[in-house]
């Protein structure tokens, strides 16, 4: 039972000062090395002290013989002869007596005193003090005892976690007093815990707050029972009932911070694949290098940012870039595709809702994205798809950061960065009364935009070799490097579906080819055909046609035809109409209002 005492420091100095008050005089405990762990009076202020060094002998002749030691008078005692301060020595009485546990000695507990009024006091009840302190002894052996079996448990549960991959998961058992009895290295961390919880009670509230098989739980401990402080943790998981016979083991919460419970559901790992800062931002052109500038530049504020850009030129990729680079970046970053979501939906999405708010919702209620982003980033995709009504509020969360959850009357603060972003023309939905202006004013307090890949040829060669290796080194294939021809073909493409269908592009020919240089036949079939019939680069003899031969086509009739010929391919079903989107480029929702604003225009033509 090595350190046994050492475990219950708190236990041992509360418990010492109540036997202090009762026997009126000054107590001490020593460990076998003759250190002392506890103290009342003038011992409190040298807990930690060796007493070795001061050729006490009294402790070391109690510990070695395992035997009580009753001295009235110092000085004249044979264990004193020997003592080196002998003659400066101020007590008028040492008492001592062993703890010992499964046959072995823990240390001593003794009592000294300095005045002869408190040694006859002692010595006219000395029957009394040795068996009350034998009984201390003894009850202090049963602690440590205990404790050290806490102590097996926690490391063995410790273990056990870590085997299973869990040791990052906080635990926090508690007995029927809401005593704490056991919790790991994680939970003690989490809570700002010391090794020694002797003395903590904890309080575990249900605030009836969940995201799919997790509950939202305040953990309210009560340490260092004198001042009672309080200290509250609002914390993630899973509160289970333990057998109701065991009066230690009452009920154990297996938890996880907010914080980092939210980085598991928005799956914002920081792994080599799916990192988050600027490094991962690859490209040497002009508009690629404003743009990391700009975001270290801003990433230390708090300020709204709207990312426009086309699809697939990478606008998650810089709001991570910021959220990597701010003050932020140890705190959630919970992104949420409001394209993907069906209006009725995504209210409830973004701000939660209490229990029974509406038909099919869950009778615990649940979180929304603006709770788990709290003290973190929000990043909103496709902006410019979410319905007006949802707008309005949008905007006065944006304004007053707090809000409240659909059929909940509470208010909830919030502390969040918003990031925007969308690939529609918002001055002309707002044009068409299909975005709100304020809101728009609110959200492009920074904005960024991020140029499409044909603008940006410098950026395809670093980009094909980052791709590249990255796809040759997942498939165990040989380095892949790309010929001039190839090169040229990749120039003269126009990468309508930008960085996705380049690394689309990459993730091909790694599979297709086992290693050495590429050449042209190298490409999907798509590319080479295109380049092939309509890049000037692959027919530089082919005539211009004079300007006055070509046909001006206006812009609403090139859009009209384009989700015709979609829909054409795609069907007009509501299956067909996701598809046509996902060709086209946009979202569903921005598909839904250009037909109808396309059949009101026609209808328009049609009767003039």
């Amino acid at each position: 039972m090595q350190n046994a005492l050492h475990q219950i420091t708190a236990y041992l100095n509360h418990f010492l000062k109540a036997i202090a008050s009762i026997v009126g005089v000054d107590v001490e405990i020593i460990d076998p090395d003759r250190n002392r762990v506890a103290g009342t009076g003038i011992y409190a202020e040298r807990i930690g002290e060796s007493i070795a060094a001061s050729g006490e002998l009294i402790y070391a002749y109690a510990l070695s013989r395992r035997e009580t030691v009753f001295i009235d008078n110092p000085r004249r005692h044979r264990l004193c002869r020997k003592c080196k301060y002998i003659k400066t020595c101020q007590e008028t009485l040492t008492f001592c007596t062993p703890i010992v546990c499964s046959g072995q000695v823990l240390g001593i507990i003794g009592l000294v005193c300095f005045t002869e009024q408190d040694k006859e006091r002692v010595l006219t009840n000395k029957d009394v003090y040795l068996y009350f302190f034998r009984q201390i002894a003894d009850g202090i052996a049963r602690v440590a005892e205990s404790q050290q079996g806490t102590q097996r448990l926690r490391q063995t549960m410790d273990m056990l976690l870590k085997v299973t991959n869990s040791d990052m998961m906080c635990v926090l058992v508690l007995d029927v007093n809401n005593r704490i009895s056991f919790l790991n290295d994680a939970a003690r961390r989490e809570l700002g815990l010391s090794g020694d919880h002797t003395f903590d009670t904890a309080e575990i509230i249900d605030t009836g707050d969940r995201y799919p098989n997790i509950g939202e739980y305040e953990i309210r401990v009560a340490s260092d029972a004198a001042k009672r402080k309080i200290r509250r943790h609002i914390v993630l998981g899973r509160l289970l009932p333990l057998p109701p016979d065991d009066l230690l083991y009452n009920k154990a919460l297996v938890f996880d911070s907010k914080h980092r419970m939210a980085e598991i559901v928005s799956n914002s790992g920081t792994g080599p694949e799916t990192g988050n800062g600027l490094t991962r931002i690859v490209g040497r052109s002009a508009g690629i290098l404003n743009l990391k500038e700009q975001v270290l530049k801003i990433a230390s504020t708090s300020s709204t940012v709207l990312i426009t850009g086309e699809s697939g030129t990478g606008k998650e990729m810089f709001a991570r870039a910021i959220h990597a680079a701010s003050s932020r970046s140890d705190k959630p970053f919970i992104a949420l595709n409001c394209g993907a979501i069906p209006d009725s939906l995504l209210e409830s999405e973004l701000f939660g809702y209490v229990g029974g708010a509406f038909t099919g919702a869950s009778p615990s209620g649940r979180m929304g994205k603006f709770e788990l982003a709290d003290t973190g980033v929000l990043f909103l995709d496709e902006i410019s798809s979410m319905p007006l009504y949802l707008q309005v509020k949008l905007l006065r969360v944006l304004q007053e950061r707090n809000f409240s959850r659909l059929g909940s009357n509470t208010t909830v603060s919030v502390d969040i960065r918003v990031i925007a972003a969308t690939n529609d023309n918002i001055p002309e939905l707002i044009e068409q009364r299909m975005f709100r202006e304020d809101l728009y004013y609110r959200l492009n307090v920074i904005p960024m935009h991020i140029p499409p890949l044909r603008s940006r040829k410098e950026d395809i060669g670093p980009l094909a070799d980052y791709f590249l290796e990255k796809y040759c080194s997942r498939f165990g294939k040989k380095k892949m490097r790309l010929s001039d021809c190839l090169m040229k073909q990749l120039l003269a493409y126009p990468w309508p579906g930008n960085i996705r269908e380049f690394e689309n592009c990459m993730e091909y020919m790694a599979n297709m080819h086992s290693g050495g240089v590429l050449d042209a036949d190298a490409l999907p079939v798509k590319i080479t055909h295109s380049v092939g019939v309509d890049s000037p680069v692959a027919s530089p003899a082919a005539p211009a046609r004079r300007d006055e031969e070509t046909e001006i086509v206006p812009l609403r009739q090139l859009e009209m035809n384009a989700i015709r010929q979609a829909l054409g391919k795609f069907e007009n079903s509501s299956e067909g109409k996701r598809l046509a989107a996902l060709a086209l480029g946009i979202s569903t929702a921005t598909l839904y209002r250009k037909l109808k604003v396309l059949d009101v225009a026609g209808t328009d033509e049609r009767e003039g």
